[in-house]
């Protein structure tokens, strides 16, 4: 069942009980909310998408980043010249939006997959895309890099003149860069994605990407066609009798941090068919554990995912020469997603990854299944050899 928020709730049933219209405007009629979800996300947890008596519509994001307790933010989607109701404080942008400032790859790819992104002006970090339309663009000069933290370029984000700009948040606000965006009067929407712990629960906000752009439809037969692959896919690895023990990650500076069991990756592994190494934390962060006890636990490792920065065994035994002779790291089983990397360390399992949850789900089948298909056919992962 979807996550209710009070304050979410509070909002609309203001919104809803309002009669008052807002006057003076002289740009188009405005809009009551109906308190309705035009789309009820299926497996997205942190938005929804409300309808009004009019044309528009308004997208709620609720706790967008780790830890966040009740924030919601609501973005105005205004068609048809429609304004919004007196009262409402959140932002208005009239769709479809026109120019968009990514400061996230995964936003890139969610707008690929619509086949929009000649919307995107701006981005933050360009070295790290990885779609190639967008590095093409940013060669000739169409979208440009509007830095990140204490090195944005304001100046340059305020001539550009963007309809909306997607920010993400780390364990809070980032507040001098939303608080610098009102004074420019620009508007921003947080995008809650990466807090979503379903792998198709990241796919699906594929759909308020649509909303904005105004393919919703568009948007949801895309993700249908997601979840409809990694469902099959799914009850094929259910099938498989052996479940490989899965290392996840590796040490930094002598600890290990792995991820709970309702983690994003963790779902995968078990949805693979694989047995989480490390599992015991009904939580979905993070928690840090000792290089020792974390190389008493790959003793029993079948496979090991994602071990940092490292390319080939060489490199690995270099990195990590305590893991050397674990039995997944004598037997070759070592994977990392580093198949689709650009030369200065842009990374797509971290872009269309996200969306693409049926191919990194059918990548992981493969590590811990090697009859469930070709290495060489794998999207995101290669065997470190």
């Amino acid at each position: 069942m979807r996550i209710m928020y009070a304050k979410a709730v509070t909002k609309v049933v203001t919104a809803v009980l309002m009669s008052v219209l807002l006057a003076g405007c002289g740009h188009g009629k405005s809009v009551i909310l109906s308190g309705e979800e035009v789309y009820k996300p299926e497996y997205a947890e942190r938005y929804a998408i409300y309808g009004t008596n009019g044309l528009s519509t308004v997208l709620e994001v609720c706790d967008p980043w780790q830890g966040a307790d009740g924030e919601v933010s609501q973005i105005f989607v205004s068609r048809g010249g429609e304004t919004a109701p007196e009262g409402f404080d959140g932002w208005t942008v009239e769709a479809p939006v026109e120019k968009v400032v990514c400061f996230s790859s995964t936003y890139v790819a969610f707008f690929d997959a619509l086949d929009a992104t000649d919307r995107i002006c701006g981005v933050s970090g360009a070295d790290y895309i990885s779609n190639e339309k967008i590095r093409a663009r940013y060669a000739l000069g169409d979208v440009r890099d509007v830095g990140f933290d204490t090195s944005m370029n304001y100046e340059l984000l305020a001539a550009m003149r963007p309809d909306i700009v997607l920010l993400y948040g780390v364990g809070s606000e980032n507040t001098v860069v939303s608080d610098k965006l009102r004074e420019l009067r620009i508007p921003f929407l947080y995008v809650g994605e990466y807090v979503e712990e379903k792998p198709l629960g990241r796919a699906e906000w594929i759909v308020p990407f649509g909303e904005l752009i105004d393919r919703r439809a568009e948007a949801k037969e895309a993700f249908d066609g997601i979840a409809a692959r990694y469902d099959s896919l799914r009850v094929v690895a259910g099938n498989f009798t052996d479940r490989p023990k899965v290392m996840l990650n590796a040490p930094y500076r002598d600890v290990w941090f792995v991820p709970g069991d309702r983690s994003y990756m963790v779902s995968l592994i078990n949805d693979a068919g694989g047995e989480y190494l490390f599992a015991g934390e009904d939580t979905s962060v993070s928690r840090p554990i000792s290089g020792e006890m974390a190389y008493m636990a790959s003793l029993d490792a079948d496979v090991w995912l994602n071990p940092g920065q490292a390319t080939d065994i060489a490199s690995l035994k270099s990195e990590h020469p305590k893991f050397t002779n674990i039995r997944c790291v004598h037997d070759g089983r070592v994977y990392n997603s580093i198949r689709r990397s650009t030369p200065a360390g842009g990374n797509d399992f971290w872009e269309s990854g996200v969306l693409h949850a049926d191919r990194v789900l059918r990548d992981l089948m493969i590590c811990f299944h090697p009859e469930a298909g070709d290495e060489e056919s794998m999207y995101y992962f290669e065997r470190l050899q």
